[in-house]
């Protein structure tokens, strides 16, 4: 099972990187055309609202269809299964068209919710650009529930490629119609990218899903489902309770806080997913599997094996995006109206948010190992703490630091709760232990120190003017000193992936 994990994890990543490579261009594009200004403030907050408002119905279906799902389809069959998923389909289709009529029936009283700062101008084209992109939570929507399909289906390469095809439309609208309907265009584009991801899923689930109108609100398992969802529902609401805090503090804030805020963010997010999404989206399933089967040990060896992968690929990659964020940042964004002054604000931000990203990790697993127990109710009260937490952080961090203070807000919100969240696993059930986790962690850290000083005098010693070159030297240097020096403190989860390798590879030659 771990060798089948690192090979689909390995390739997801590969597709990811390529993926979030497309991503970087379409935020460089988008930073290109519309700078740090009041409008790349009203279409952060017009694409965001919709995922925003909408994101606890996205996280429930991936969170509560893949347990529900699997049981379905280990102890009743295809036929039961797909039948409990067009039920599920069909009543998510009608909530979605409620929620997008409500949308744009009171689009201007939500960009007052979100930022009561903005100007009336800015206030006026927000609404506009936010009452365009309300319809994409319908897309949204039916293709989380397929590539979950998918995903239990042990099918996590194909879905996968589909950000591809979100991204280009993004981008090609926007480079084609800008010119003729200002960031309209933009937010057209995303309207385009999200049909162009969900006609893709659907050809790829057709083998493990046939649609048929069916719907029984009595149904035991939506029953079933909609209980569980709701403590996701919380934990999400409650979440965004955060995202609508902090852009609330930060339209306060001088023009352009938002945009920069959101292009830190994204980027934080862009790395993150390369080695959090990959192997999240992966694991889940597992989870469930193990879950489903009652065997508790197998879930600890896969729920060590994740978070110690975790740690052994992001804490180096924490230092080394802290001494080249001024490189990244140039690279992805300093182009068009995307200034010096923008490039100084938006990596002081870059900074901040990457502290979190290990704990991002943390969080993400063991609330999805908690998910795979048939327990929502833990996670969404220890989402209920993070966000008073987050909360009294925005009020008072941003009044000494300035709008940093809202990055690391969310970086030190995401460290309680996380750890937090696996003090309560490993107290309720005792056949989760971490002993040797720890153990990797002392020397983790230590070859990530020593690889930072070493990339420090690299870079003093070594001056390279051009950022491309300058960011892929360093990356060179970066790797190649840690690989070592991980490999001579003798790091079990290094070996244990290796060997995972290694036997796979021997797998496939037989």
């Amino acid at each position: 099972m771990k060798n089948s994990l690192v090979k689909s994890s390995f390739g997801v990543t590969i597709i990811l990187i390529g993926g979030y490579f497309l991503s970087f261009v379409k935020e460089a594009v988008v930073a290109s055309y519309l700078g740090v200004s009041n409008i790349a403030d009203a279409y952060t907050i017009a694409i965001q609202i919709p995922v925003t408002l909408f994101s606890f119905v996205a996280v429930s279906i991936n969170s509560i269809v893949i347990p529900l799902y699997t049981d379905k389809l280990y102890k009743e069959g295809n036929f039961k299964a797909n039948l409990f998923v067009n039920n599920f389909l069909n009543t998510i289709l009608i909530l979605s068209v409620l929620f997008i009529i409500f949308g744009e029936l009171f689009s201007g009283y939500i960009i007052y919710l979100f930022a009561p700062g903005f100007s009336i101008e800015t206030h006026n084209l927000a609404t506009t650009l936010l009452r365009i992109t309300f319809p994409t939570v319908i897309f949204t929507a039916v293709t989380q529930l397929l590539t979950a399909v998918l995903n239990s289906n042990k099918k996590f390469v194909l879905p996968s490629l589909s950000v591809y095809l979100l991204n280009i439309g993004l981008i090609i609208t926007i480079v084609l119609l800008y010119t003729k309907i200002g960031v309209k265009a933009a937010c057209l584009g995303q309207i385009i990218g999200a049909f162009f991801q969900l006609s893709f899923i659907l050809v790829i689930a057709k083998k493990y899903f046939k649609y048929k109108f069916y719907i029984n609100l009595k149904d035991k398992e939506l029953i079933k489902a909609a209980k569980m969802s709701l403590p996701v529902m919380w934990s999400i609401s409650v979440a965004q309770i955060n995202a609508i805090v902090n852009r609330i503090v930060a339209s306060f804030f001088f023009v352009g806080t938002i945009a920069a805020l959101s292009y830190a963010s994204k980027l934080n997010t862009v790395f993150s997913s390369l080695f959090i999404s990959a192997i999240s989206t992966i694991v889940f399933p597992l989870y469930a599997e193990a879950t489903a089967k009652n065997n508790l040990k197998q879930l600890n060896k896969l729920f060590n094996f994740t978070i110690s992968t975790f740690s052994l690929f992001i804490i180096p990659l924490i230092l080394g995006l802290i001494i080249y964020k001024t490189e990244i940042i140039t690279i992805a964004f300093a182009r068009g109206a995307f200034d010096l002054k923008a490039i100084n604000t938006t990596k002081e931000l870059f900074l901040y948010y990457t502290f979190g990203l290990l704990f991002m990790a943390f969080r993400q697993t063991v609330t999805r190992v908690f998910y795979s127990l048939k327990d929502t109710k833990t996670p969404a009260k220890n989402a209920t703490l993070g966000v008073i937490i987050n909360i009294v952080l925005n009020l008072t961090l941003p009044f000494i630091m300035g709008a940093k203070g809202l990055a690391l807000s969310a970086s030190i919100s995401a460290m309680i709760i996380s750890l937090r969240l696996i003090y309560l696993l490993k107290k309720r059930y005792k056949e989760i232990i971490l002993k040797n986790l720890f153990i990797s962690l002392k020397k983790i850290i230590l070859a990530s120190i020593i690889m930072m000083l070493a990339v420090l005098l690299f870079k003093i010693y070594v001056p390279i003017e051009n950022n491309i070159i300058a960011l892929i030297s360093g990356a060179f240097v970066c790797i190649s000193i840690y690989i070592v020096t991980i490999l001579l403190f003798k790091t079990k989860i290094a070996f244990e992936i290796l060997n995972k390798l290694k036997n796979d590879k021997n797998c496939n030659k037989r």
